[in-house]
């Protein structure tokens, strides 16, 4: 027997108990804000190297092409960035001496075990008895 487990769903005749629900004048918090303008267009299209920036930069979109233009000297800086010499040999000193080599599938040792070695053999003769008698007949 299915048991019913819908809460909302009422199996007594006693009263439902009072639910509380949300203000209906609030939105739900999930919701996208819709930006207004075209200026997400325009700053997209300055970034794809579509427009120069002369025509993106207006008093409405200049504090976000400043920004943009902040983050790509910081990209610039960090992407020269090296790692320091004896970062990298402490590294190295980290890893063990003897690491494992790693071999290719089909250079892998294959083993069987008898069981499932007689079942293969087993399964080969049966499929080639049924071959057989379909070529017969």
């Amino acid at each position: 027997m299915l048991d019913n487990t819908d809460p909302m769903e009422r199996t007594s005749s006693a009263p439902p108990p009072e639910r509380r629900s949300a203000p209906a004048a609030r939105p739900p918090a999930d919701r996208e804000v819709p930006i207004e303008g075209h200026t997400a267009t325009a700053i997209n299209a300055w970034l794809d190297g579509d427009v120069p920036e002369s025509a993106v930069r207006r008093a409405d979109t200049a504090r976000d092409v400043d920004f943009w233009l902040r983050i790509e000297k910081e990209v610039e800086v960090r992407r020269d960035m090296k790692t320091p010499a004896h970062v990298f040999q402490q590294i190295m000193e980290s890893l063990p001496e003897a690491t494992p080599r790693t071999t290719v599938w089909y250079e892998r040792p294959l083993t069987v075990s008898p069981m499932v070695a007689i079942t293969a053999a087993a399964a080969a003769v049966a499929v080639g008895i049924v071959i057989g008698i379909a070529l017969i007949k």
